[in-house]
């Protein structure tokens, strides 16, 4: 979502702290903390223990739109009677970087825009999306796929850092609430503050070492004419095929679901959790068929559906280029080299 400048506002650092408490008091907040040498989102109690300046979690804040294990309904065998427990609570994400803000868009797309899902419908409509700008590490490569901004996607609030201030871009109605019910933290914009945050975003792109980041343009094409290189198989056979890289990215959801009965065998749970496209079941049929039998199938399948499928699906590429994928994999596998491997293989041919 584009913001309006005339109705955005400046936040002082010195009010941060009364800014979450603030928030803390208007739905449950979630926020990044700090875990060993990582960080992860959670839900945030004391909120000295936010963290503002970190590169990215574990995890992506989709966890908390879609859980990685839910109970969809349960119901009863002998008189066919469905219940659900499901009630959203009014949640803030806070501290959410550019390319997850994205993340959620592409989930947006999927769950909403064509048969919408109800449960997911009710969580977004539950949920503020308050953004912060960040700065990239040797693993982002969102310059690249176009999500280093949060330009044209739906979140509420975005907070730009600008020196000794933030600069708070509004973009819903939901953002207005919020600034309205905490406005003596608020001060308006001035002119200083305008160019502050020029300069700011500006200086953004010259953080990337542009010469290491992959080359997009065509990425689609070049999936489809190297679906047979050797690289593909070369890649798996450094695979664990252990799930991590679907696990961590923002826009992975594939799910599957068992039921589950209690002991006598009439009270029976509906159990949805995520699974991924790189375990070995996840393509067996009846019949014992498997659709992706190897582990370069299997692994070619995550490539083919971030930078193809999803173009034909809802127009934008599945990657937001956060970096997880590669910052977590325990094999060293990087997407990013992956990429210019396949593009080499296919600049090659065309020479």
């Amino acid at each position: 979502m584009d913001f309006q400048i005339d109705k955005a506002k400046v936040l002082p650092k010195k009010n941060l702290t009364e800014f979450l408490e603030g928030l803390r008091r208007l739905g449950k907040l979630i926020a990044p903390v700090k875990k060993g040498e990582k960080f992860v989102f959670e839900v945030v109690d004391d909120v000295s223990k936010v963290e503002i300046d970190y590169t990215r979690t574990i995890l992506p804040p989709k966890k908390f739109l879609l859980p990685y294990r839910r109970e969809r309904y349960s119901y009863r065998t002998d008189t066919l009677e469905f219940r659900s427990t499901f009630k959203p609570e009014r949640q803030i994400i806070f501290g959410v970087h550019s390319c997850d803000l994205h993340g959620i868009s592409i989930l947006d797309s999927v769950h909403l825009k064509e048969n919408p899902d109800p449960r997911y419908l009710e969580v977004r409509k539950n949920t503020v999306l308050i953004g912060i700008s960040c700065r990239p590490d040797e693993h982002c490569f969102c310059l690249s796929t176009g999500t280093a901004f949060p330009d044209g996607i739906n979140w509420d609030l975005f907070l730009t850092d600008i020196g000794e201030d933030y600069f708070v871009s509004i973009g819903s109605p939901k953002g207005d609430e919020i600034i309205l019910k905490l406005k003596t933290l608020f001060r308006e914009i001035t002119k200083e503050d305008l160019d502050r945050y020029k300069k700011s975003t500006s200086l953004k792109k010259t953080l990337f070492e542009i010469e290491k980041l992959p080359d997009l343009g065509r990425i689609s094409q070049v999936i489809e004419l190297e679906y047979d290189s050797p690289v593909w198989e070369e890649e798996a056979k450094r695979r664990f095929g252990c799930g991590t890289c679907t696990n961590v990215c923002p826009t992975c959801f594939c799910y599957t679901a068992i039921d589950i009965p209690d002991l006598d065998g009439k009270e029976v749970k509906r159990i949805e959790f995520i699974t991924s496209c790189q375990y070995p079941y996840y393509s067996l049929v009846a019949g014992g068929h498997y659709f992706k039998p190897t582990r370069a199938d299997r692994f070619k399948q995550r490539y083919y559906h971030k930078f193809v499928g999803y173009l034909y699906q809802i127009e934008k590429l599945g990657c937001v280029g956060c970096g997880r994928c590669s910052a977590e994999c325990p094999a060293g596998i990087s997407i990013v080299e992956t990429i210019k491997k396949l593009r080499g293989t296919a600049d090659e041919e065309k020479s």
